[in-house]
């Protein structure tokens, strides 16, 4: 550790960096700068990979205000070690602001806080808001600088589950929010992996009545959906035929596969009137098939990225009340210096995966 005058001592730390096609963890000697009001300073504990930071790394297009290369890493749980004073108007919420020593987890927007989306409370919503792992240094590193405001602070869960809580968990229970469901839903899943796992988990919490197909890609992963007590299918071009046959139409489908035929698939597997939830992230164009077969048995069709605040907060509180059990929810680990074979086993999608996320040596203090 060396002395840098008027900044503190210089630290070495690693991160993860991504252009298309290319991945390095790299480390260097760094002086922390003075944080700005609002800013909390957090000791990494864990990072989850997702589908989009895969993304980023095939190469696809940015949002404005982010260019190549970029620090990924959006599901972040780690220890707060330094925080900056907010102005009174910048607090969250009484009773949710994170302390020095909490453990945490990182809502991966900071929105604007003045937008219509903002005053709606879809703060996930909001055009001008900077995202975690894309405009600003992402959680695959050692330390992250975040607003305090978007941390929720969590106990009893070990920081690999709580990782997930950020993306997997919190956009599935916002899929599961913006569905409606009602009564005892027919429910399918088309992409039971790291978010559609998380959809199937909230909808048998949430609605005990709900029957529910996990749709995989191969029957090793539907194995581990039956054995969590779901009814499971395997892809594969004769996927429509086969549940209709075995299961009929269902009220609602969530699509979180990242195949471009899904939506189709989805659209003709729902009863009329029924709703296909879209949260797959997918590039190029949304096929949902016939227009007809939507417009004329009233099909709703609803997008989902992410999750609100208030919804990371209240997944957070059902993982720590039991109400969902994390155990199954991560199923590879490894450490950030391994983040390229990481990356490379992610993008293999071997049988069996669920999420894989990356720890640093903090997670051993």
């Amino acid at each position: 550790m060396i002395m840098d005058r008027g900044r503190g001592p210089r630290m070495a730390s690693r991160y993860v960096e991504v252009a298309p096609g290319e991945l390095s963890v790299r480390t260097e000697e760094f002086s922390h700068r003075p944080l700005a009001a609002g800013e909390a300073r957090v000791q990494v504990l864990a990072c989850g990979i997702c589908g989009t930071d895969l993304h980023l790394w095939h190469g696809m297009p940015l949002p404005p205000g982010s260019s190549y290369p970029v620090r990924p890493g959006h599901e972040v749980c780690g220890r707060v070690v330094e925080m900056a004073t907010a102005p009174s108007s910048s607090t969250g919420p009484a009773g949710h602001e994170p302390a020095v020593g909490d453990m945490v987890v990182l809502h991966p927007v900071a929105p604007c806080g003045a937008c219509d989306s903002c005053a709606l409370g879809l703060d996930q919503l909001c055009p001008r808001g900077r995202v975690l792992g894309i405009h600003e240094p992402g959680g695959l590193s050692d330390e992250v600088v975040w607003p305090a405001d978007r941390m929720v602070p969590v106990t009893g869960i070990e920081p690999t589950q709580a990782a997930v809580l950020a993306d997997a968990v919190a956009t599935a229970y916002r899929a599961v929010k913006v569905a409606g469901l009602a009564g005892n839903p027919h429910v399918c899943v088309i992409g039971a992996g790291g978010v559609g796992t998380h959809v199937l988990e909230l909808v048998r919490a949430l609605h005990p009545g709900a029957r529910l197909v996990g749709v995989t890609g191969t029957e090793r992963s539907a194995a581990r959906l039956r054995e969590a007590g779901y009814e499971a299918e395997v892809n594969g071009p004769d996927l429509v035929s086969r549940l209709r046959r075995e299961y009929g139409s269902f009220d609602h489908v969530f699509e979180f596969s990242g195949s471009a035929d899904a939506p189709a698939q989805a659209v003709r597997l729902l009863r009329a009137g029924g709703g296909l939830v879209f949260g797959s992230v997918l590039e190029g164009h949304l096929d949902l098939g016939p227009a007809q077969a939507v417009q004329t048995r009233e099909l709703s069709v609803k997008g989902v990225f992410s999750a609100s605040i208030e919804d990371l907060r209240e997944v957070v509180a059902l993982a720590t009340n039991g109400v969902i059990d994390l155990g199954g929810s991560v199923s590879h680990t490894a450490d950030l210096s391994d983040a390229a074979a990481a990356f490379a086993t992610l993008d293999a999608r071997p049988a069996g995966l669920v999420r894989m996320v990356l720890t640093t040596s903090g997670g051993d203090a």
